[in-house]
C-alpha cells in the first residue's frame, strides 16, 4: 500500500511509479540492444541464471522480443532483466534507424513486393 507520504513498510523499494529502473523510456518489443564489444565471460558467470541466459543470447543484435522468446522469459521479466544490464553498462541499445537496419527493411519490403 502507498501512502501519499512515503512508502509503506511492505512495499519494495524499486517499486515507484515509474517502475523498479525509473526509466523514463519504455524498452519497445522491437528495441534492439546486444553486448557489444563488451561480453564478460565473468560476469556471465556471476549473474543469476534468467540474466545470464539473456546475456548470453545478447552477444547478437536482437530485439527485447526476440530476446524474451529465445530465452523462454515472460516479456516483462526481459524488459526488467535487460534494464538492469543496461544500469551497469553491460548492453547497448540500438538506434532502429541504422543504416544496416534500414537495408534490412528495404530487402524486406522487395521481398514482399515481389510476393504480391
Amino acid at each position: 500500500m502507498v501512502r501519499r507520504t512515503g512508502l509503506h513498510w511492505k512495499v519494495r523499494p524499486y517499486m515507484t511509479a515509474r517502475g523498479r529502473t525509473g526509466s523514463r523510456s519504455p524498452l519497445l518489443i522491437h528495441t534492439l540492444v546486444s553486448t557489444g564489444n563488451r561480453y564478460d565471460p565473468l560476469l556471465a558467470a556471476s549473474l543469476a541464471p534468467a540474466s545470464r541466459t539473456l546475456y548470453e543470447q545478447a552477444r547478437r543484435m536482437s530485439s527485447v522480443a526476440e530476446l524474451s522468446a529465445g530465452c523462454g522469459l515472460p516479456l516483462g521479466l526481459t524488459r526488467l532483466l535487460i534494464s538492469d544490464l543496461l544500469k551497469i553498462g553491460q548492453l547497448e541499445v540500438h538506434d532502429p534507424r541504422s543504416a544496416q537496419d534500414l537495408a534490412l527493411l528495404e530487402r524486406l519490403r522487395a521481398g514482399l513486393a515481389r510476393l504480391t
